[in-house]
This record gives structure tokens, sequence and C-alpha cells, in this order.
């Protein structure tokens, strides 16, 4: 039996998201791993954004369309409040992101002080972990501050003598910061783009009508009564039966008056072109006789 278009949509949705989600969990990894200064939050809730999003946006759409289905036509205000919470949700990580994006001069302070934290606590693991990474000694020159520390036993140059190595760790440790802040940002940009592809899908169309408005179909048929760009229906059979009487009356009522409307248009139009022609002849009987 062949997928249907909204399993495959849903096949798509889990595969993409959770690309995303390995690609998060990949950010906060190197974050940890390289002792970089990004928030461990800001990590933590890009990789819980895929999978929240995804469940959240198809449990609030099977929910918007069961409730339509039963008459409750005002239910697309769940949707509106989901969308607009992950839309902030999503600006506020894309902007922690950018943060980390800047011009090299302004990330330099944020990596110095996160180095001299490091020093300060002596946590030499960290730093030899960073130093090991990206084969270099030190944070601006090999002597800056590298492990191992400076004492009675080792001097300045004790990581270039041991390891023999003759670059600082800034430029790359810089390099690593933005490469990680790029994953970061790229989460939540592809997941609003993803959820503006789901809701824009034919399937999900629906969910957005707050009420039973419907786009006129096709082409008005030569001599026909335009259409309005806008189309009010009744709902028949077994769905006009969980629908109010009250929003029965209302779209008959607005039928009614559209209908008016038009024919009081046309007869004024039709009146205006009358009088025009028995302006014109009397004007020319006019120049006739004299």
């Amino acid at each position: 039996m062949a997928p249907t278009k909204r399993q495959l949509t849903l096949a798509l949705s889990v595969t993409y998201l959770a690309a995303l989600t390995v690609l998060a969990a990949y950010a906060l990894h190197s974050a940890h791993a390289y002792s970089l200064p990004i928030p461990s939050i800001a990590c933590a809730l890009t990789l819980a954004l895929p999978p929240l999003a995804g469940v959240a946006l198809e449990t609030v759409l099977t929910l918007n369309n069961h409730l339509t289905r039963k008459g409750q036509v005002q239910t697309s205000r769940i949707l509106q409040i989901t969308v607009v919470a992950f839309l902030i949700y999503e600006t506020a990580l894309a902007t922690l992101a950018g943060t980390h994006l800047s011009p090299s001069g302004s990330l330099d302070c944020a990596l110095r002080e996160r180095w001299t934290e490091l020093r300060h606590a002596r946590d030499g693991a960290a730093i030899k972990g960073i130093q090991d990474a990206f084969r270099c000694c030190g944070l601006m020159s090999t002597r800056d501050m590298a492990w191992p520390f400076a004492d009675k036993r080792h001097g300045v140059e004790a990581c270039v003598v041991r390891y023999e190595r003759s670059r600082a760790c800034m430029e790359p440790w810089r390099r690593e910061e933005q490469k990680v802040a790029v994953l970061l940002l790229v989460v939540p940009v592809a997941v609003f783009l993803w959820k503006v592809l789901v809701l824009l899908a034919p399937s999900s169309t629906s969910t957005w009508l707050p009420s039973r408005i419907r786009l006129p179909d096709g082409e008005t048929p030569a001599g026909a009564r335009p259409r309005q760009a806008i189309e009010y229906r009744d709902v028949e059979g077994s769905e006009a039966e969980s629908v109010p009487d009250s929003v029965r009356d209302e779209v008959r009522r607005l039928n009614k008056d559209s209908n008016m409307a038009s024919h009081v248009e046309g007869e004024r139009r039709k009146s205006i072109g009358h009088g025009l022609r028995r302006e014109h002849v009397h004007l020319r009987d006019a120049d006739e006789n004299a």
C-alpha cells in the first residue's frame, strides 16, 4: 500500500528534525569539549527545539482539525498562540547564537576571560584539552598561561619544549567558537522554515481559517453573476448537525446581504447608463433643431 501524503510529510519532518537535533547535539558536545564561552543553557535549549517544535505543532494541528470537524470554529487561536510562542523561542536562540559570530576583536575578550578562569581554577585538564585539540600552546602566545603551568619544576616554555608546538591557541579556538555558533544559529532558522512549510501545506491550510470561509474555485461562467472574492457557504448533511443554529443563520444573513448589495449595484449602474444615453439623445436633437 502506497503511503499517503500525510504519512510522507510526517516521515520527512521526522528525518529533518532528527538531523537538526544531531547538529545541536554536536554543537553542545563541542562547546563542552573545548570549554567555549557559550552558555550551556543556550546549547541545551537549541537541542530541545527540534523535537519540541515537531511534537507541539503536530499535536496542535491534530487537535485543531478534530475540534474544527466538531464545529468549534474558533480553535485556530490555539494554533496561533503556539506559533507565536515558538517564534519568540527561535528568535531568542538565534540572537544568542549571533552574539558569538561578532568580529574577532569582540570575541577575543570572552575567550580570554574563559581561559583566565580556567587558569585561576588550575583546571589543567581543560586547558590541556584545548591545546591538544588544536595542537597549540598558550592563549595569545605560546608562553601565555600555557599548560603545564609555570612553577618550580616547569618554566613558561614547558609546553613548547614538551610538545614542540609553535603557535598560540587563540586563532583556532576562536574559529571553533564561530563554527559552533553557526550551528546554533542554523537550527532555529531551519526549524522556523520547516514550520512555515508545514503550515502553508494544503493539508493544514484549513486550520488557519477561524470561520467557514472558502475562496471561490474556477472561473465565472459567461453571463453568470460575478462571485464574491470571499464566499460564505452553508454546511450540509452530517456536518450541519454539529454547527450551531446561530452560525447557519449568520451565514444565510451574510449571503442575503451580499446578493442584495450586488443587485442594488447592478441596478444603479443600469440607471446611470440609461440617464447618460437620454442626455446624449437630447443634446443631439437640440443640435439638429439649431
